[in-house]
């Protein structure tokens, strides 16, 4: 299993200038997913001939069921961490930080947080063997998810060099290995690149969140949340027929590390969550 991205998010193909049978796909995709991005798997998956048009059409039936967004409430509510010791809003006025820039922030990760816990727990079912057991039945009730235009995602060239510190920074938190030696080296996750509008925010979520990085809480958590993903996976995948679709071998290959790795999605669902619950404090 390959632990960080086996593709750099920062450098695959870009949402905004797709063009083509790409720029259709991703478009389905959001429609599919009621979001207002795509994330990086899919446009890592665009950057390998036909990788993006094949995968998305084999693992769509799962995200059209329900399933996922049935057990979603749930799976999130097991991984949830907890936030900083400090209250955001005793630090809002001293970062320079206004009522509109948090209102962006959260749309932003409010996005990533669905993106990733769906992509998730989707495509674990894919590659997971149905389990036994009763079946899930989806509540199609439940399916309204407003879908508001975000800023743009900023290129690397966008971001200064300074900014780009606490940007990595941030994507270091998780981002560990037993020796302690990959956090500042792994590809940045594109929640953190997104909110590269906001460096004062990024070092209050380094800040923050450093306490838990060093007690091993986002580690042990974001490796809890790929068990937690392949057995909820198993759940969908015996209560949904996936139809069985050889894929590339290149598309396995990022699928199968993507699901399994607690430094890839996982940790970004964790951190995603726990952003979501901390700016809720603002509400």
């Amino acid at each position: 299993m390959v632990l960080d991205f086996n593709y750099d998010p920062v450098k695959v193909t870009d949402e905004a200038t797709a063009t083509g049978r790409t720029a259709e796909i991703f478009q389905d995709i959001r429609a599919t997913m009621r979001i207002p991005i795509v994330t990086s798997i899919w446009r890592a998956l665009a950057s390998w001939d036909d990788c993006l048009e094949r995968t998305w059409d084999a693992v769509k039936p799962i995200y059209e069921s329900g399933l996922p967004d049935l057990v979603l409430p749930e799976f999130l509510d097991q991984v949830a961490l907890s936030g900083p010791e400090f209250q955001i809003e005793k630090r809002v006025s001293t970062h320079g930080l206004s009522g509109a820039d948090f209102l962006d922030i959260k749309r932003i990760v409010k996005a990533y947080s669905r993106s990733n816990a769906l992509n998730l727990l989707a495509l674990a079912a894919y590659v997971s063997p149905p389990s036994e057991g009763s079946l899930l039945v989806p509540n199609n009730s439940n399916n309204h998810h407003a879908t508001l235009p975000l800023k743009p995602l900023l290129s690397r060239a966008q971001i200064t060099d300074q900014n780009w510190i606490h940007v990595c920074e941030a994507n270091s938190l998780g981002a560990s290995t037993p020796d302690d030696t990959f956090s500042h080296q792994a590809h940045v996750a594109t929640l953190w690149r997104h909110l590269a509008y906001w460096p004062t925010f990024l070092s209050l979520v380094y800040e923050g969140f450093s306490p838990h990085q060093k007690t091993g809480i986002i580690d042990a958590m974001s490796l809890r949340t790929t068990t937690l993903a392949a057995n909820i996976g198993a759940k969908i995948s015996r209560s949904f027929n996936i139809v069985p679709t050889s894929l590339p071998d290149k598309s396995i290959e990022v699928i199968s590390s993507y699901v399994q790795s607690p430094i890839q999605v996982a940790r970004m669902v964790v951190m995603g969550h726990a952003l979501s619950n901390w700016l809720g404090q603002l509400d």
